[in-house]
């Protein structure tokens, strides 16, 4: 069984044995134990503040294996991008260029420097073990942060975005980055990726070229990754679209991977979702998995497990209620998986 709660500072190896185990390309998890502490006690402090309206806080999630309670899996949320520095992203988008004496009418996809998504709250970080990468781990650690916004919906806008890893390889080769970041900042891509995940973003803004880069003036190796999800990420990219997520045509500026974006309100699981009373029976015979939250702010955890909905409530098992830390009659949220 799999529970997913708030990362405390213990978990911290776990964290850093996960981010080495990740690889390349997913920036907002570094292999770097300082970073990966201070994103631990970022996600701390915004769990002890009174938060009327998003400002910037973040927040930590971990995946326990209940057999052994290792952390097998982390994911987060960042409540508003774009506070202190613009979050870059490219925009594809069609430039015209004709000419009436010549007959020729032509659009070509260019790629546009913007922050489109500064103020906006982005899903982060969903990184799980080989081992555990199921369709019920994934999908619990992926969804579990999406019941925690709907518990508390004051803390994040109405929109929410998630950037997908791009084409990388172990090696830290991009064909993107090396047509064409690689010639405004002098670096390999695994140096910028790493770099982009512990220090701030200045960088970003200094190098990267104001005009439009025309799509067709690139390499055809970077040209086919421009949108393309990497393959470690598609599991990941499956769970999002179900939920209804949709590409609008970003990509992210290193490796041109994918950005999905959604109304809250328009999520299967923020839809779905139901609230209620925890029903202890022993003998719950039900076999539909459900996604099962309790606990509010530092306190929050989530599980997947059978369970039985009810007029008044649901109904679930010791176990389940052991590791939710509820009695019979507490508040719950619930999904079915």
């Amino acid at each position: 069984m799999y529970l997913v709660r708030p990362a405390e500072f213990a978990d911290l190896p776990d964290l850093e044995r996960l981010a080495q185990q990740a690889g390349i390309g997913i920036t907002n998890f570094p292999a770097n134990r300082d970073r990966l502490n201070d994103k631990i006690a970022a996600s701390q402090r915004a769990l002890h503040t009174d938060v009327v309206q998003p400002g910037g806080e973040s927040y930590l999630f971990v995946l326990v294996d209940t057999s052994n309670q290792r952390v097998v899996g982390a994911c987060g949320i960042d409540s508003m991008v774009g506070v202190d520095t613009p979050f870059y992203s490219y925009r594809i988008d069609d430039v015209v260029h004709a000419s009436p004496q010549l007959q020729i009418h032509n659009r070509i996809p260019a790629l546009f420097l913007c922050h489109d998504y500064s103020g906006m709250s982005r899903l982060i970080s969903l990184v799980v073990e080989k081992a555990h990468q199921n369709p019920v781990a994934m999908s619990l650690l992926s969804r579990a942060r999406l019941l925690f916004i709907a518990r508390h919906p004051d803390r994040f806008t109405q929109k929410l975005f998630v950037e997908l890893r791009g084409e990388s390889d172990r090696h830290g080769y991009s064909p993107f980055w090396d047509a064409l970041g690689k010639h405004f900042f002098s670096m390999d891509f695994k140096k910028a990726d790493y770099l982009s995940g512990v220090s701030n973003k200045h960088f970003i803004a200094e190098l990267m070229p104001r005009y439009p880069i025309y799509v067709p003036t690139l390499p055809q190796e970077a040209q086919d990754v421009i949108g393309v999800v990497h393959e470690d990420s598609e599991n990941t990219a499956d769970i999002l679209l179900a939920e209804g997520f949709e590409f609008r045509g970003y990509v992210d500026i290193f490796d041109a991977g994918p950005t999905v974006e959604a109304r809250v309100r328009d999520l299967r699981t923020i839809t779905e979702q139901r609230s209620g009373k925890a029903l202890i029976h022993p003998d719950t015979q039900s076999e539909a998995l459900h996604l099962i939250a309790a606990g509010h702010l530092e306190d929050f955890r989530v599980t997947a497990a059978p369970a039985e909905p009810q007029v008044a409530g649901l109904a679930i098992d010791h176990s389940t209620q052991e590791r939710l830390h509820v009695k019979s009659g507490s508040r719950i949220q619930w999904v079915a998986l």
